[in-house]
């Protein structure tokens, strides 16, 4: 039991800390600084709370997740606004992660969803391969993954104090660096809720997960025990993100600095230089910069660590970091949510495997419209905690939970945080922010069908 406690805090780990982690999060941490992290750890508990409950849900009553809100929530429809959530998820967290790998072979944007097609094969061809030994293989690419994103991230600072040699630039990173420690950094109510709407976007809630993991589960495992584990993890790996990018700030402005004084760089490729780093100085002081613009950001740092000398090691180690935490996330959604179709639709794990990875490789697809991207991503961050409310109804029936109070508080909050996040967006975003705001209401047009599928089960 032992040995399957720790599998599992690996594989929830390797589901948990994925892209978001590196792409999002870290903005948060630099910009409110220590009263940021200390805020930050109420929606964690939450989110930590809130896995517990769904996971304990499926194993405490041996049922799957279908049978659980149908027989007990007498919720079935919910089930069905959770996969096309998670559907989503899966396309987004693909074209991010496989956006990373263009640097390493040094290919243009458009090969990217090429790139996340090939990604989806790879996941769904090694849970093919893997078979019984699912849990072990994502484990063992989750610990791969921890370990290179901390080495990167030790690697990232040793380059950037030795190879930063102006006081200018040594400035700017020591200002990003404190400020992560820092108790003086100003709060934002758009950037708090948005803060928030990203812990339960990193932590994989409203697309049904905890409720599958739980029930395949062993009776005697502690998800406790499990949950703590993953949620010093999480705190970890993302303060360990904030400090890359803090640090990447003072290798761009020396880059800058270097350009404007080679007479061998054109001025174009100067303002470029300087575009760069006024972005990255953005991401690490103001904590309303749309999401595209954050995601765009990070990947300056691989452009970054390319112009200082040896650096090369460090860019190969930080990308496959992150595309190991990508991978690790992928492969769950697509094994999670090959078993929800497999149960609804009554049809055998082949099958629902290439119904979920076919419909996966659309939208990656679909995302290569600069429009639809900033669509698909409008979905999570604008409706993602009123998804992860809705997956939580399910608990209120005391069969389900005996904390039924305090999950119907937390219901309410989430709905609230989302109902904020959305006017935000809606109100200082563009067409393709507000459709997508839209279309993420969409995915709770099935509960309005409820009583439909009571009735024909019946």
């Amino acid at each position: 039991m032992r040995r399957i406690s720790v599998l599992m805090a690996f594989l929830i780990t390797g589901y948990i800390l994925g892209i978001w982690n590196f792409l999002v999060l870290p903005r948060y941490y630099i910009v409110f600084g220590m009263k940021g992290f200390l805020i930050s750890l109420i929606p964690l508990l939450t989110a930590v709370f809130l896995a517990y409950e769904e996971a304990e849900s499926t194993k405490k009553t041996r049922y799957l997740v279908y049978e659980l809100f149908f027989k007990i929530a007498r919720m079935p429809a919910v089930i069905f606004s959770l996969m096309m959530f998670l559907l989503i998820m899966l396309g987004i967290t693909t074209y991010y992660t496989s956006y990373s790998i263009r640097y390493i072979f040094g290919l243009g944007e458009a090969y990217v969803p090429v790139i996340a097609v090939l990604t989806i094969l790879l996941a769904t061809f090694l849970l093919v391969l893997a078979k019984g030994r699912t849990l072990e293989f994502i484990s063992g690419l989750s610990i791969l993954m921890i370990i290179f994103t901390i080495i990167s991230t030790i690697l990232v600072r040793d380059q950037a104090l030795a190879a930063v040699t102006s006081e200018q630039a040594r400035y700017y990173m020591n200002q990003a660096v404190s400020a992560i420690t820092s108790l003086n950094s100003q709060l934002s109510g758009q950037g708090l809720v948005m803060l928030i709407v990203s812990i339960v976007i990193a932590f994989g809630l409203g697309a049904g997960v905890y409720y599958v993991i739980g029930s395949f589960a062993p009776e005697d495992l502690d998800f406790k025990k499990v949950l703590i584990g993953v949620f010093f993890l999480q705190l970890v790996l993302s303060l360990a993100a904030a400090y890359t990018m803090a640090y990447s700030l003072g290798p761009a402005f020396q880059a800058f600095e270097k350009s404007v004084h080679n007479p061998n760089i054109s001025p174009e490729e100067s303002f470029r230089l300087y575009t760069q780093f006024q972005a990255l100085r953005s991401y690490t002081t103001n904590s309303t910069t749309p999401v595209q613009a954050s995601i765009k950001v990070f990947y300056l740092i691989p452009e970054i660590l390319k112009r200082v000398p040896g650096a090369e090691k460090i860019v190969y180690l930080l990308i496959s970091s992150l595309y190991f935490a990508g991978l690790t996330t992928i492969i769950v959604l697509i094994e999670m949510g090959s078993q929800m179709f497999s149960e609804v639709m009554q049809i055998n794990r082949g099958k629902s495997l290439t119904v979920v990875s076919i419909i996966a490789m659309f939208v990656v697809v679909a995302m290569m419209v600069r429009e639809v991207q900033l669509m698909f991503l409008a979905v999570p961050f604008g409706v993602g905690a009123l998804m992860a409310a809705l997956e939580a109804y399910p608990l209120l029936p005391s069969e389900v939970s005996t904390n039924k109070w305090l999950v119907g508080l937390v219901t309410l909050l989430l709905a609230l945080a989302s109902i904020i996040a959305m006017y935000y967006l809606f109100a200082r975003g563009v067409l393709s922010v507000r459709i997508g705001i839209i279309l993420g209401l969409v995915l709770f047009v099935p509960v309005l069908m409820n009583g439909v599928l009571l009735r024909g089960r019946r």
